[in-house]
């Protein structure tokens, strides 16, 4: 990776998890679907009033795939949905995530060969740690909101989907979506520690992803 990348990256990174600090802390009054969706466990969430935005905060650990699908970490994270209406009856959910993985023995998050990303890896040891923040927004359809829903014990997208808009909402990831999220780890064995993981969908769909660099030692 280049020194000006390697500054970009971390440039980005650190926006972004400005950004992620600030949306989680009005959250809790002073506290990728990408490759980060299908989270496995979750503690109770709390819900929040601020004007004209519904907010529900919950914490969830899970696996965190890669490239092709491969478990690269195993991700312990603080999650903030934000839910407000759109002028055509719809609701923009944002589900803006913070916290930290560990690694998983195998391939780099970005190690696949085909991958569209300049400057990655190939493999990355077990047991490296590092923080991450980001963020998921989409459309969601149909359906009737209940702000004054209860998530279900492992409250990931789908379930709080479920659980605060009913049985006929519908989540559409391929239009209206957008995410971001960046690793970072200062762990000395790495080749690359930084990774930005980006997609956007428009009204007409198509998602365009945009990978830049690697959590690797290879």
């Amino acid at each position: 990776m280049t020194r000006t990348t390697s500054r970009v990256l971390i440039v980005l990174a650190l926006a972004l998890g400005a950004l992620s600090f600030a949306a989680t802390s009005s959250a809790h009054d002073g506290h990728h679907d990408g490759h980060h969706g299908d989270k496995k466990q979750s503690k109770h969430g709390k819900n929040h009033n601020h004007g004209n935005t519904f907010r529900y905060s919950t914490s969830l650990t899970s696996p965190d795939s890669g490239c092709d699908g491969h478990i690269w970490a195993n991700d312990t994270i603080k999650r903030t949905y934000s839910v407000k209406k759109n002028n055509d009856g719809s609701y923009r959910l944002t589900a803006f995530d913070r916290g930290a993985f560990t690694t998983v023995a195998g391939v780099s998050p970005q190690g696949c060969p085909t991958v569209d990303n300049p400057h990655h890896g190939t493999a990355v040891t077990a047991g490296i740690t590092g923080k991450f923040g980001g963020f998921l927004t989409e459309n969601i359809t149909g359906g009737t909101f209940n702000p004054n829903a209860t998530c279900a014990a492992v409250c990931d997208r789908a379930a709080f989907v479920a659980a605060f808009f009913g049985p006929t909402a519908q989540q559409n990831l391929d239009k209206n979506v957008k995410y971001l999220y960046v690793f970072m780890s200062k762990d000395p064995s790495l080749k690359y520690h930084v990774w930005l993981d980006r997609g956007n969908a428009g009204e007409t769909g198509g998602l365009k992803t945009v990978d830049r660099g690697d959590i690797a030692t290879a």
